[in-house]
Formats: C-alpha cells, sequence, structure tokens
C-alpha cells in the first residue's frame, strides 16, 4: 500500500473536498443574499457520514476519490418580501465553521503525511 492510500489520508482527503464543495455553495449564497425568490443550499452532513463509512470499507481495495455531494435547499431563519430566504449572519457563520473544520482536515493531512514520511525514511539518516 502506497502512503497516498492510507485510510486515515484517504478519509481527510474526503472531508477536504466535502468542505470544500460546501463553501462554493455558502459563498454562492452570500452571494445571492439580495437576490429575489433566492433560496440558500448546502450540503447534507448525513451524505458526507454515509461517505466516510464507505470510504472506510472500500479503503482496504483501493481509493475511490471524491465524491460529489448534492446540494439541497436549506432556507435560513427568515425569507424576506422579495422571497429571498438568505439571513445573511447564518451564512456568514456556517462559513466560517466550514473554514475551521477544512483547515482542521488539511492541518491534520499535512502531518500524517509527514509523520508517515518520516517513518519511512531509512534508519541513519
Amino acid at each position: 500500500m502506497s502512503l497516498d492510500n492510507a485510510p486515515t489520508l484517504a478519509i481527510l482527503r474526503e472531508s477536504m473536498a466535502f468542505h470544500s464543495q460546501r463553501n462554493d455553495l455558502l459563498t454562492r449564497n452570500i452571494a445571492n443574499a439580495n437576490t429575489p425568490g433566492y433560496t440558500p443550499q448546502d450540503l447534507s452532513r448525513a451524505d458526507f457520514h454515509r461517505a466516510l463509512q464507505e470510504e472506510l470499507r472500500s479503503s482496504a481495495s483501493g481509493a475511490v476519490g471524491p465524491r460529489r455531494y448534492e446540494a439541497h435547499d436549506s432556507p435560513d431563519s427568515q425569507t424576506t418580501v422579495n422571497g429571498n430566504s438568505v439571513v445573511l449572519e447564518e451564512q456568514m457563520v456556517r462559513a466560517q465553521e466550514n473554514r475551521l473544520q477544512y483547515e482542521t482536515a488539511l492541518s491534520l493531512y499535512q502531518k500524517s503525511l509527514g509523520l508517515m514520511r518520516m517513518a519511512a525514511r531509512p534508519v541513519g539518516r
């Protein structure tokens, strides 16, 4: 098994792919905060957790690769007169939380790779 196919790295790559796709949706929601009739979208955490479980099961047979997650309507707590249901503050909080989760997965990925590389070095170097 190559270092790149390690189950830990596969799960972290899947996490980064999910949070990257979610970031795209959240920034689109923020950009459309004043668009009449716009309904914000988000990704399902349940789909993400299912993908992680599948990744764990399939990691022994080889890397599957990042999935594309299905976006669904996720209206915020208020709808304006023009039919827009984006609450900018709620979207900003979600975007910040998502960014922190992405950065955590990225940091863990980098640290894991570094540890694996160090362990793979020949003794005496």
